[in-house]
């Protein structure tokens, strides 16, 4: 279907640009303009394909969406093509100020692209549509909840079979508060072994009936759901349509609230990912003669290696092992066990507390960038052992490990390092904030403040 939809799209934008080029130039309505080889239109509609394939990308226009109202289609088709002339103005003034097609065959162009590109997105959701109607295209979804909101939500899709949802079973809440009746033998198990589960299973999305007050319930399928890649989202309850948080996401006009929305475009999550190899593969090579004298000083400090591998806890739960330049004595947990770094904790050396209020410390880190364990930016990982110390306190911690960790982040750039939980506390605010803002524009202003503090030392703002 994507291939289908990027050959309709390219027709669409190759009509469109000839068809505007003719009304201009050769169609006797402007007859005091000259005409335009056709040559000369055919190769500007041919080389504008592949600029406008990239725009629509960008925008997620190569996702199954049979499932969104024409409304939604029209939406999702002008927003692009507006982005799109933006950028061309921009490009064409940088290239010669000074040249002028005409207005009229922008705007030609501009409303025959809108109409075309939603005659082509349309035909793609109509066979999308016919598709599903004959389970030739389906997506695996489970039912979380077993009470009479969760079956008459199964009977509701089955009886929409254009929907494209194949009902895979049930999954029991961790609290049950209503009468079960959806049959027994298609409970899949309880919210609490959800992991299990999705390994079993081949379900793409989670579809809640409990209610959205819930919390607990709902927050325990975070992690489960993040490490699987899979969907959430939420049939709403009264409260929650009143207070205006029901939007966007909906199945065939019936609103959802998706729990875990792509915050990053395509294009935006294709620059982020650009951002982390490029930069970490030139910070790694062209700072490795600092490097290597940082290590030669570390070694001359105090007794121990070079490097500090500890494990923490990444995306979705999974546990890996971040590189540091060691900046403690060694073995400095080896009676004590995991605890909080304190102010002027006697185990930093001397040359451990320089590189970690410069954060040299964390430059061995940009290896966990390239092996994609972290991202340049994001909240920073934690070890295990206080991960479960903090969902304890704060049941909505989960929600920070639906994220790549960052070797710095919008609390580390605000904030000083953690010493209890009263400090992690206080980051949580900041770092739910750059989960629920993220942006390259966010990205940016985060590395440029991490860069001040490189250089300053300056630490805490």
């Amino acid at each position: 279907m994507t291939l289908l939809g990027l050959g309709l799209d390219g027709l669409a934008v190759f009509l469109a640009l000839v068809a505007a080029a003719w009304i201009k130039f050769n169609s006797g309505l402007f007859p005091e303009i000259m005409s335009m080889s056709f040559s000369v239109v055919l190769a500007g509609a041919i080389i504008s394909i592949p600029f406008w394939w990239f725009i629509f990308a960008a925008s997620g226009a190569y996702r199954p969406h049979w499932d969104r109202s024409w409304g939604d289609e029209l939406r999702l088709v002008m927003k692009p093509v507006t982005t799109g002339f933006i950028i061309l103005f921009f490009a064409a003034f940088l290239i010669s100020p000074s040249a002028s097609v005409g207005r009229w065959i922008i705007l030609f162009y501009f409303a025959l692209l809108i109409v075309l590109l939603f005659f082509s997105r349309g035909s793609v959701r109509l066979i999308e549509r016919m598709m599903a109607r004959k389970g030739l295209l389906v997506r695996n979804a489970a039912i979380v909840g077993v009470g009479q909101p969760a079956l008459a939500l199964e009977e509701y899709i089955v009886a929409n079979t254009a929907l494209g949802y194949r009902m895979v079973g049930f999954v029991e809440p961790l609290r049950s508060e209503v009468e079960t009746v959806v049959p027994e033998d298609r409970i899949l198990g309880s919210a609490s072994d959800l992991a299990s589960i999705l390994s079993e299973h081949p379900v793409q999305e989670l579809l809640v009936t409990i209610a959205s007050n819930f919390h607990d319930d709902i927050l325990s399928l975070l992690l489960p759901s993040t490490a699987a890649g899979v969907r959430i989202k939420i049939v709403p309850d009264i409260f929650d349509v009143v207070a205006g948080h029901v939007h966007n996401t909906q199945i065939m006009g019936q609103p959802l609230m998706e729990l875990l929305p792509e915050r990053l475009s395509f294009l935006q999550k294709l620059v982020k990912t650009s951002m982390d190899y490029i930069i970490s593969f030139l910070v790694l090579t062209a700072g490795l003669p600092i490097w290597i004298l940082v290590a030669l000083m570390v070694k001359l400090d105090s007794r121990g290696p070079v490097f500090y591998r500890q494990q923490r806890v990444g995306k979705g739960g999974k546990l890996f092992r971040v590189f540091k330049f060691r900046s403690m004595v060694n073995d400095a947990e080896k009676h004590s066990g995991p605890v909080w770094a304190g102010k002027n904790d006697s185990r930093i050396t001397k040359l451990g507390r320089f590189l970690r209020k410069s954060r040299l410390d964390e430059i061995p880190q940009f290896l966990n960038v390239l092996a994609g364990e972290m991202s340049i930016v994001g909240p920073r990982p934690e070890r295990p052992a206080f991960v479960e110390e903090l969902r304890k306190v704060y049941p909505f911690y989960p929600k920070r490990l639906t994220l790549k960790p960052g070797i710095t982040g919008w609390a580390q750039v605000k904030l000083e390092y953690d010493t209890d939980l009263e400090s992690v506390a206080d980051k949580l605010k900041y770092d739910f904030y750059y989960i629920e803002n993220q942006s390259i524009y966010l990205d940016l202003e985060i590395l440029a403040r991490t860069l001040k503090v490189v250089i300053t030392g300056a630490g805490a703002h």
